[in-house]
Protein backbone atom coordinates (compact mmCIF):
# COMPACT_ATOMS: atom_id res chain seq x y z
CA UNK A 1 0.00 0.00 0.00
CA UNK A 2 1.55 3.11 -0.84
CA UNK A 3 1.03 6.95 1.00
CA UNK A 4 -1.84 8.85 1.28
CA UNK A 5 -2.37 12.23 -1.09
CA UNK A 6 -1.38 14.04 2.82
CA UNK A 7 1.17 11.59 3.50
CA UNK A 8 2.56 12.17 -0.37
CA UNK A 9 2.67 15.51 0.17
CA UNK A 10 4.61 15.93 3.58
CA UNK A 11 7.25 13.40 2.27
CA UNK A 12 7.77 16.08 -1.05
CA UNK A 13 7.77 18.57 0.82
CA UNK A 14 10.88 17.02 2.77
CA UNK A 15 11.88 15.41 -0.05
CA UNK A 16 13.40 18.91 -2.14
CA UNK A 17 14.81 20.68 0.57
CA UNK A 18 18.53 21.68 0.43
CA UNK A 19 21.08 20.90 2.45
CA UNK A 20 20.73 22.80 5.84
CA UNK A 21 22.18 25.71 7.01
CA UNK A 22 24.97 23.81 9.33
CA UNK A 23 25.64 21.04 6.25
CA UNK A 24 26.66 23.74 3.71
CA UNK A 25 28.80 25.61 6.33
CA UNK A 26 30.19 22.02 6.92
CA UNK A 27 30.79 21.33 2.57
CA UNK A 28 32.77 24.91 2.32
CA UNK A 29 35.05 24.09 5.19
CA UNK A 30 36.00 21.05 3.20
CA UNK A 31 36.15 23.06 0.13
CA UNK A 32 38.37 25.70 1.60
CA UNK A 33 40.34 22.66 3.10
CA UNK A 34 41.23 21.10 -0.23
CA UNK A 35 42.13 24.62 -1.96
CA UNK A 36 44.72 25.19 1.29
CA UNK A 37 46.38 21.65 0.73
CA UNK A 38 46.88 22.33 -2.99
CA UNK A 39 47.94 25.93 -2.46
CA UNK A 40 50.73 24.40 0.59
CA UNK A 41 52.43 21.92 -1.33
CA UNK A 42 55.35 23.32 -3.42
CA UNK A 43 54.65 20.74 -6.67
CA UNK A 44 52.58 23.47 -7.92
CA UNK A 45 54.64 26.37 -7.20
CA UNK A 46 55.35 26.87 -11.05
CA UNK A 47 51.49 25.27 -12.54
CA UNK A 48 48.98 27.47 -13.69
CA UNK A 49 46.26 25.61 -11.23
CA UNK A 50 42.34 26.12 -11.29
CA UNK A 51 40.23 24.54 -7.73
CA UNK A 52 36.87 24.74 -7.99
CA UNK A 53 33.98 22.76 -6.99
CA UNK A 54 31.19 20.84 -9.25
CA UNK A 55 28.20 18.42 -9.37
CA UNK A 56 25.48 18.29 -6.60
CA UNK A 57 27.56 21.52 -4.18
CA UNK A 58 27.65 24.11 -6.65
CA UNK A 59 24.25 23.10 -8.17
CA UNK A 60 22.17 23.50 -5.07
CA UNK A 61 20.78 20.25 -5.54
CA UNK A 62 22.57 18.33 -2.76
CA UNK A 63 20.24 16.54 -0.25
CA UNK A 64 20.18 16.64 3.48
CA UNK A 65 22.44 14.48 5.18
CA UNK A 66 23.87 13.30 1.56
CA UNK A 67 26.35 16.31 1.42
CA UNK A 68 29.39 15.23 0.11
CA UNK A 69 31.41 17.49 -2.36
CA UNK A 70 33.66 17.22 -5.27
CA UNK A 71 36.37 18.94 -5.50
CA UNK A 72 38.39 19.60 -9.54
CA UNK A 73 42.00 20.39 -8.99
CA UNK A 74 42.75 21.13 -12.64
CA UNK A 75 46.27 21.69 -14.50
CA UNK A 76 45.87 24.52 -17.16
CA UNK A 77 49.49 23.92 -18.04
CA UNK A 78 48.53 21.75 -21.14
CA UNK A 79 44.98 21.62 -22.79
CA UNK A 80 43.75 18.10 -24.17
CA UNK A 81 41.74 18.02 -27.44
CA UNK A 82 39.12 16.33 -29.45
CA UNK A 83 37.26 16.84 -32.49
CA UNK A 84 33.56 16.39 -32.69
CA UNK A 85 33.12 13.12 -34.66
CA UNK A 86 33.21 13.23 -38.10
CA UNK A 87 35.31 16.14 -37.83
CA UNK A 88 39.06 17.02 -38.19
CA UNK A 89 41.79 19.55 -38.38
CA UNK A 90 42.44 22.00 -40.89
CA UNK A 91 45.84 22.29 -39.96
CA UNK A 92 48.08 21.08 -36.58
CA UNK A 93 49.15 24.65 -35.53
CA UNK A 94 49.73 24.37 -32.23
CA UNK A 95 52.49 22.73 -30.64
CA UNK A 96 52.74 19.66 -28.43
CA UNK A 97 52.99 20.08 -24.61
CA UNK A 98 56.65 19.19 -23.36
CA UNK A 99 56.18 20.02 -19.74
CA UNK A 100 56.71 17.31 -16.71
CA UNK A 101 52.94 16.63 -15.71
CA UNK A 102 51.45 13.58 -16.89
CA UNK A 103 47.92 11.99 -16.02
CA UNK A 104 50.17 9.84 -13.56
CA UNK A 105 52.53 12.19 -12.12
CA UNK A 106 49.86 15.06 -11.72
CA UNK A 107 47.57 12.33 -10.02
CA UNK A 108 50.62 11.64 -7.68
CA UNK A 109 51.31 14.93 -6.61
CA UNK A 110 47.79 15.85 -5.90
CA UNK A 111 47.48 12.80 -3.86
CA UNK A 112 50.85 13.85 -2.15
CA UNK A 113 49.68 16.87 -1.22
CA UNK A 114 46.49 16.26 0.14
CA UNK A 115 47.98 13.70 2.18
CA UNK A 116 50.27 16.28 3.49
CA UNK A 117 47.80 18.00 4.85
CA UNK A 118 45.32 15.64 5.72
CA UNK A 119 47.49 12.75 6.91
CA UNK A 120 47.62 9.21 5.40
CA UNK A 121 44.86 8.23 7.18
CA UNK A 122 42.82 10.85 6.54
CA UNK A 123 42.76 10.27 2.57
CA UNK A 124 42.18 6.86 0.10
CA UNK A 125 43.83 7.24 -2.78
CA UNK A 126 42.65 4.27 -4.32
CA UNK A 127 39.77 4.94 -5.95
CA UNK A 128 39.58 5.21 -9.84
CA UNK A 129 38.45 8.53 -10.68
CA UNK A 130 39.02 10.14 -7.27
CA UNK A 131 40.73 10.53 -4.72
CA UNK A 132 38.75 10.92 -1.27
CA UNK A 133 39.64 13.16 1.30
CA UNK A 134 37.64 11.42 4.57
CA UNK A 135 34.89 13.04 6.33
CA UNK A 136 35.08 14.27 10.11
CA UNK A 137 31.94 14.16 11.89
CA UNK A 138 30.59 17.37 13.27
CA UNK A 139 33.35 19.39 10.99
CA UNK A 140 33.27 18.43 7.26
CA UNK A 141 31.96 16.00 5.05
CA UNK A 142 34.22 13.91 2.63
CA UNK A 143 35.48 15.35 -0.25
CA UNK A 144 36.28 13.57 -3.27
CA UNK A 145 39.17 15.74 -5.25
CA UNK A 146 39.38 15.09 -9.12
CA UNK A 147 43.18 15.34 -10.65
CA UNK A 148 41.88 16.92 -14.14
CA UNK A 149 43.20 18.68 -17.14
CA UNK A 150 42.02 21.69 -19.22
CA UNK A 151 40.21 20.31 -22.23
CA UNK A 152 38.88 21.09 -25.06
CA UNK A 153 36.19 19.73 -27.78
CA UNK A 154 36.40 21.69 -31.54
CA UNK A 155 33.49 21.02 -33.56
CA UNK A 156 34.24 22.24 -36.87
CA UNK A 157 37.78 22.24 -38.62
CA UNK A 158 38.74 25.83 -38.15
CA UNK A 159 38.11 25.20 -33.95
CA UNK A 160 35.38 28.32 -34.82
CA UNK A 161 33.33 26.04 -32.31
CA UNK A 162 34.81 25.47 -29.34
CA UNK A 163 33.50 23.90 -25.97
CA UNK A 164 35.62 24.12 -22.50
CA UNK A 165 35.78 21.24 -20.49
CA UNK A 166 37.92 18.95 -18.13
CA UNK A 167 39.06 15.58 -18.52
CA UNK A 168 40.40 13.13 -15.94
CA UNK A 169 42.75 9.93 -16.68
CA UNK A 170 41.33 6.79 -14.45
CA UNK A 171 44.14 5.76 -12.15
CA UNK A 172 43.91 2.02 -14.40
CA UNK A 173 45.08 3.63 -17.09
CA UNK A 174 41.55 3.61 -18.94
CA UNK A 175 40.44 6.39 -21.40
CA UNK A 176 39.81 9.94 -20.28
CA UNK A 177 37.02 11.14 -18.96
CA UNK A 178 35.39 14.08 -20.08
CA UNK A 179 32.93 16.68 -17.89
CA UNK A 180 31.51 20.33 -18.71
CA UNK A 181 30.55 21.55 -15.10
CA UNK A 182 30.48 25.06 -16.46
CA UNK A 183 27.47 23.98 -18.71
CA UNK A 184 25.99 22.17 -15.82
CA UNK A 185 25.67 24.88 -13.82
CA UNK A 186 25.15 27.32 -16.47
CA UNK A 187 21.98 25.14 -17.93
CA UNK A 188 20.95 23.72 -14.79
CA UNK A 189 20.50 27.36 -13.41
CA UNK A 190 18.60 28.68 -16.36
CA UNK A 191 16.12 25.83 -16.29
CA UNK A 192 15.48 26.20 -12.49
CA UNK A 193 14.26 29.80 -13.05
CA UNK A 194 12.41 28.94 -15.85
CA UNK A 195 10.37 26.78 -14.03
CA UNK A 196 10.28 28.74 -10.98
CA UNK A 197 12.75 26.41 -9.13
CA UNK A 198 10.69 22.84 -9.68
CA UNK A 199 13.48 21.72 -11.99
CA UNK A 200 16.09 21.54 -8.69
CA UNK A 201 12.92 20.56 -6.31
CA UNK A 202 12.33 17.70 -8.56
CA UNK A 203 16.02 16.63 -8.75
CA UNK A 204 16.40 16.35 -4.91
CA UNK A 205 12.96 14.39 -4.87
CA UNK A 206 14.35 12.00 -6.65
CA UNK A 207 17.32 11.43 -5.36
CA UNK A 208 15.80 11.43 -2.03
CA UNK A 209 13.82 8.29 -3.01
CA UNK A 210 16.54 6.81 -4.78
CA UNK A 211 18.02 6.88 -0.81
CA UNK A 212 15.16 5.42 0.39
CA UNK A 213 14.67 3.05 -2.05
CA UNK A 214 17.77 1.64 -1.82
CA UNK A 215 17.72 1.73 2.12
CA UNK A 216 14.15 -0.44 1.61
CA UNK A 217 16.42 -3.27 -1.00
CA UNK A 218 13.82 -1.92 -3.62
CA UNK A 219 16.48 -1.10 -6.11
CA UNK A 220 20.48 -0.93 -6.39
CA UNK A 221 22.57 2.21 -5.52
CA UNK A 222 23.14 4.70 -8.99
CA UNK A 223 25.00 7.48 -8.74
CA UNK A 224 23.63 10.82 -7.58
CA UNK A 225 24.16 12.79 -11.16
CA UNK A 226 22.11 10.19 -12.45
CA UNK A 227 18.45 11.70 -10.91
CA UNK A 228 20.11 15.31 -12.21
CA UNK A 229 20.07 14.02 -15.89
CA UNK A 230 16.70 12.75 -15.36
CA UNK A 231 14.76 15.44 -14.46
CA UNK A 232 16.60 17.74 -17.00
CA UNK A 233 15.07 15.53 -19.76
CA UNK A 234 11.42 16.45 -18.83
CA UNK A 235 9.87 19.22 -20.41
CA UNK A 236 8.92 22.83 -18.60
CA UNK A 237 5.01 22.73 -19.08
CA UNK A 238 5.25 18.92 -16.72
CA UNK A 239 7.45 20.37 -14.41
CA UNK A 240 5.43 23.61 -13.84
CA UNK A 241 1.69 21.64 -13.86
CA UNK A 242 -0.56 21.53 -10.85
CA UNK A 243 0.88 21.74 -7.60
CA UNK A 244 4.17 19.82 -6.33
CA UNK A 245 2.86 16.65 -6.12
CA UNK A 246 0.54 16.82 -9.15
CA UNK A 247 4.12 18.09 -10.86
CA UNK A 248 5.70 15.32 -9.88
CA UNK A 249 3.50 12.70 -10.75
CA UNK A 250 2.83 14.39 -14.81
CA UNK A 251 7.07 14.66 -14.16
CA UNK A 252 7.36 10.23 -13.72
CA UNK A 253 5.05 9.58 -16.03
CA UNK A 254 6.56 11.64 -18.95
CA UNK A 255 9.59 9.95 -18.04
CA UNK A 256 8.24 6.25 -17.93
CA UNK A 257 6.66 7.27 -21.24
CA UNK A 258 10.35 8.48 -22.85
CA UNK A 259 12.10 5.64 -21.47
CA UNK A 260 9.66 3.10 -22.72
CA UNK A 261 8.74 4.63 -26.31
CA UNK A 262 12.50 3.32 -27.68
CA UNK A 263 13.48 6.82 -28.06
CA UNK A 264 15.77 8.03 -24.95
CA UNK A 265 19.24 6.58 -26.45
CA UNK A 266 18.56 8.99 -29.34
CA UNK A 267 17.17 12.22 -27.61
CA UNK A 268 17.75 12.12 -23.77
CA UNK A 269 20.86 14.48 -23.05
CA UNK A 270 23.32 15.41 -20.02
CA UNK A 271 22.06 18.72 -18.51
CA UNK A 272 25.70 20.22 -20.21
CA UNK A 273 23.98 19.81 -23.09
CA UNK A 274 27.19 18.23 -24.47
CA UNK A 275 26.86 14.39 -24.16
CA UNK A 276 23.92 11.63 -24.48
CA UNK A 277 22.79 10.04 -21.44
CA UNK A 278 21.99 6.24 -22.60
CA UNK A 279 25.36 6.45 -25.10
CA UNK A 280 29.00 5.70 -24.53
CA UNK A 281 30.62 4.00 -21.18
CA UNK A 282 27.90 5.83 -19.05
CA UNK A 283 27.52 3.91 -15.12
CA UNK A 284 23.76 3.84 -15.81
CA UNK A 285 21.47 2.14 -18.35
CA UNK A 286 17.71 2.21 -19.31
CA UNK A 287 16.56 -0.62 -17.71
CA UNK A 288 17.84 1.34 -14.47
CA UNK A 289 16.31 4.88 -14.75
CA UNK A 290 12.91 2.51 -15.89
CA UNK A 291 13.42 0.46 -12.59
CA UNK A 292 14.38 3.69 -10.74
CA UNK A 293 10.99 5.82 -12.20
CA UNK A 294 8.17 2.69 -11.17
CA UNK A 295 9.41 2.52 -7.99
CA UNK A 296 9.44 6.04 -7.10
CA UNK A 297 6.09 5.87 -8.41
CA UNK A 298 4.87 2.76 -6.52
CA UNK A 299 6.43 4.19 -3.40
CA UNK A 300 4.57 7.62 -3.40
CA UNK A 301 1.11 6.17 -3.97
CA UNK A 302 0.59 7.71 -7.33
CA UNK A 303 -2.49 5.69 -9.47
CA UNK A 304 -3.88 3.91 -6.19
Amino acid sequence: MGMTATERRETLSRWIKPSSDHEQDQQERAERMVRQAIKASDAFASSNVLIYTKGSYPNNTNVRRDSDVDVVVELQDCIYFDYLQGQKPASESSSPYSGSWTPSTWRYAVRNALVGYFGSDGVDATGRIAINVKAVAGSRPSADVVPSFDYRRYDDPNRRTTHIGSCVFPSDGGDKIVNWPTQQLTNGRSLNTSTGGRYKYYVRALKNAENTLVSLGKIKDLPSYFMECLIYNVPKDYLTSGDLSRGFELTLSHLWSKLNDGSAQETMVEPNDLKWLFKGHQKWTVNDAKTLVLATFDHLGYGE
